[in-house]
């Protein structure tokens, strides 16, 4: 359409109310406030033409006239902005983490980060109810390289079992704490933990499910082995089971969170074999752990709570004096917090606080 012809239609227009011909109906395009010139639409051009004419009516000033009916013209010829595109269960990244396995190999379990760790109470004489596990006093260092790799794979898919969206896992994970700096006894590893588990794995959500924080997006249940290799008077150890419930959902500005509750039950020894007897009292019979992932997921947190322990693990993109070049696969920063008891098994009645900065794999889908 030209200006003048703009010019005549707008001239022409009852003041009072403004239809616009839309697909498929006929709306009122004046109820409401008039648009503002620069943000008009098909449905509300002619209201812009309306305002144009009010703000510069007459000839002396046709031409502001013409270049305001101009300017409403190419907004109202702009293509419509998509519309955002809705979030579903399939986009959380915990159940990008738990989807469907493809059996492709061995995939994140838990995070994986290389940290360097101050303790304010090193555990120099490791004890225990059990009079064959008492350790003999050293002097330990409270500075240490503390590092976990976890992973998992799948050891037999749905299309295997009778139940649809079923899986069985295999996870193993690793925390090794090393007294670098103690170049006087050879830079020993204070202790090691290994953990290796089984476990069912079954999803409850499809690609058309609204996620619902109230509901789980799927349930565990396994059988955990945990020791620290050792022998006695060293060793520790204890055998679970467990049911872990995995829940999650959306923020409104993108960021998405997972909540996991995980009771456990342990298994029975014999006095004479139980290395921590009373590891339940301080360690408990489960834990819970939250975890939030910032909107384009660069950032990471974990908080972590047992009934006498609290961790917290904070990943996020590293600032460029480190190396950081922005890119989603790169390491990130990992900043690491422990109080209580029980971040490692030889440490499990021995109550101390943990700080800790290093590097981590970027954890999630």
């Amino acid at each position: 359409m030209d200006r003048k012809s703009l010019d005549v239609l707008a001239r022409t227009r009852a003041s009072a109310v403004v239809w616009v011909v839309t697909v498929g109906s006929v709306v009122p395009a004046c109820a409401g406030e008039m648009p503002a010139r620069d943000s008009c639409t098909a449905a509300t051009i002619g209201m812009c033409i309306e305002a144009c004419l009010e703000q510069f009516p007459g000839a002396a000033a046709r031409e502001q006239r013409h270049a305001c009916f101009d300017a409403a013209e190419r907004e109202a010829s702009l293509p419509a902005a998509p519309a955002a595109a809705a979030r579903g269960i399939d986009d959380l990244p915990l159940a990008q983490m738990w989807k469907k396995p493809d059996r492709s190999g061995f995939e994140a379990y838990r995070p994986s980060y290389v940290i360097e760790t101050y303790m304010d109470s090193p555990n120099d004489a490791p004890t225990s109810p059990n009079p064959a596990n008492v350790v003999p006093a050293t002097r330990l260092k409270r500075d240490e390289t503390d590092f976990q790799f976890s992973m998992k794979a799948v050891l037999v898919p749905d299309s295997a079992l009778p139940w649809n969206d079923t899986t069985v896992w295999f996870g193993y994970t690793q925390r090794s704490f090393w007294q670098m700096f103690d170049a006087a006894t050879s830079r020993p590893f204070r202790e090691s933990n290994y953990e290796p588990e089984i476990f069912v794995s079954h999803r409850f959500w499809n690609d058309a499910t609204v996620p619902d924080w109230r509901l789980p997006l799927f349930v565990n249940a396994g059988l955990v082995h945990q020791s620290n290799g050792q022998s006695d008077p060293r060793s520790r150890s204890w055998n679970r089971a467990y049911a872990q419930a995995g829940f999650g959902g959306w923020f409104s500005d993108g960021a998405s969170y997972a909540v996991l509750v995980r009771p456990w039950v342990r298994f029975h020894e014999t006095a004479a074999n139980d290395n921590n007897p009373d590891i339940t009292h301080f360690v408990g019979y489960g834990d819970i752990e939250w975890q939030y992932w910032s909107p384009d997921r660069s950032r990471f947190l974990s908080v972590l709570a047992r009934i006498r322990a609290l961790q917290l693990d904070y990943a996020l993109p590293r600032p460029s004096w480190l190396g950081g070049n922005g890119s989603d696969g790169a390491l990130k920063l990992h900043l690491h917090a422990f109080t209580g008891y029980g971040e490692s098994l030889i440490d499990y009645n021995q109550r101390h606080t943990t700080l800790g900065i290093g590097l981590s794999v970027p954890y999630g889908p």
